[in-house]
């Protein structure tokens, strides 16, 4: 058993195991994902019936002959270039290196002199320059015998320069040991430039019969059909949008999705860059509501807001058609903006009452769902006792409040003052409507 580390068969190891063995029958090879389109790997995936292939097979070989030698020839040429290179580097560095030294000297010998030309004489005489004169007595200058000039050491950020050629040991061995060391250490240069010869690299392309057997196994985790419409279907989705698919395979699965009737909304196909309204709020509706029916309706207070159960008929005004032109020049002026309110206003539905004999009886609508931890101060507030046990609040040691496993609140307890109090309290936290 080998396992390739290279999925779409394209080069290395891989490739080659497969030239090698595709044409034996006893062989198998497993492929466990699908590679990118125009690999070796998928095209065996979407070909399963062809067992004739053509591949390009490259190969890397060592150069001999001819070739071998002009490769050495040029690589000599290379290294001959570069040693000269660094020779003239060297010699032009040891050449400002002097001439530096020299101009040194040069300012160091006229300063010694005072920048005056020389005397008769050669020695260094005390009554030469200015007289001493002052009533206190000066340091004594000490003067060199003979003229002498005083190399500069050479420094920069670091400290002084290193010259590398005054710490250079003297080549050559001194001991019969070193000689034999050298020697062989020669030896295995030479044996280490005949082993690393140069390679270059060529293709052929060849017809290989496919005679093993070839099984795709799908390892890579990848979704099939089957289980996203499994998965869809459990999760029942309010809108759905489908990208990043072949377009047959994404009308397909919409299609599906539109016919089976788990999805509550709509289902989006779109193309590479379309735009799709996918807005959740479309049942929102702007609607003016008459004077008396506002009126009649009972507010209940829920946090920052106030709710009401509506019951009413839609009368929808019918669309008039007036002259553009006249719109135009009426909208230039101040009542023309008026206007345009007044028609925009009409133009809205109208929500009328029903009367009393035609309005539907409703069940009644609690909102605003409070928290046992928040009800809890609400009872204590009241002089109620309590305290949650396993997460059911215990009031009085009489009357228990609990959600259930749907999350709605249930009161339970005995009949008695207590749990009508309690009942009254839990009503107060909800708006009803």
């Amino acid at each position: 058993v080998v396992l390739a580390s290279t999925p779409d068969l394209q080069c290395g190891f891989s490739r080659d195991l497969f030239v090698a063995w595709c044409g034996n029958a006893k062989n198998s090879i497993i492929l466990t994902n699908r590679t990118s389109p125009g690999t070796l790997a998928r095209w065996l995936i979407d070909n399963p019936q062809d067992h004739v292939v053509r591949l390009e097979i490259k190969r890397r070989v060592k150069l001999e002959g001819a070739e071998l030698d002009e490769y050495i020839k040029r690589k000599q040429e290379k290294e001959q270039e570069e040693a000269r290179i660094k020779d003239e580097q060297a010699r032009k560095e040891k050449e400002e290196m002097e001439s530096s030294d020299e101009s040194d000297i040069e300012m160091d010998t006229e300063d010694l002199y005072g920048g005056r030309p020389k005397g008769k004489h050669d020695l260094m005489i005390k009554s030469q320059g200015k007289a001493r004169t002052g009533f206190f007595k000066q340091a004594k200058k000490s003067y060199p015998m003979f003229p002498y000039v005083e190399d500069k050491m050479k420094t920069d950020e670091y400290g002084e320069i290193i010259r590398p050629e005054d710490y250079v040991i003297a080549d050559g061995p001194s001991t019969e040991e070193e000689m034999k060391d050298v020697e062989t250490k020669d030896q295995d240069e030479t044996l280490q430039d005949i082993t690393e010869v140069p390679t270059k690299c060529i293709s052929s392309t060849v017809t290989l019969d496919i005679n093993a057997k070839v099984q795709f196994i799908d390892f890579e985790g990848r979704s099939d059909g089957k289980s996203i419409k499994k998965y869809l279907a459990q999760i029942k989705p309010k809108q759905l949008i489908l990208i990043h698919g072949p377009e047959e395979t994404t009308l397909s699965l919409g299609d599906f999705c539109q016919n089976s009737g788990f999805v509550e909304g709509s289902v989006y196909c779109p193309n590479i860059g379309d735009v799709i309204d996918a807005t959740t709020e479309r049942h929102i509706y702007q609607v003016r509501l008459r004077d008396h029916l506002v009126s009649s309706l009972m507010f209940s207070k829920a946090r920052d807001m106030e709710l009401a159960w509506v019951d009413g008929q839609l009368d929808i005004p019918p669309v008039e058609e007036e002259d553009e032109e006249a719109e135009e020049e009426a909208e230039e002026t101040e009542e023309g903006n008026k206007k345009k309110k007044d028609k925009l206003n009409t133009s809205l539905p109208t929500l009328e009452g029903l009367p009393a004999n035609l309005v539907p009886a409703h069940t009644a609508v609690f909102i605003n769902e409070p928290k046992l931890s928040d009800f809890k101060i609400v009872l204590i507030s009241a002089g109620v006792q309590c305290e949650f046990a396993g997460g059911v609040l215990v009031c009085n040691n009489q009357v228990a409040v609990r959600r259930d496993a749907a999350g709605k609140m249930k009161l339970e307890g005995t009949l008695c003052e207590d749990y009508f109090k309690i009942r009254e309290l839990l009503y107060q936290q909800y708006a009803i409507v």
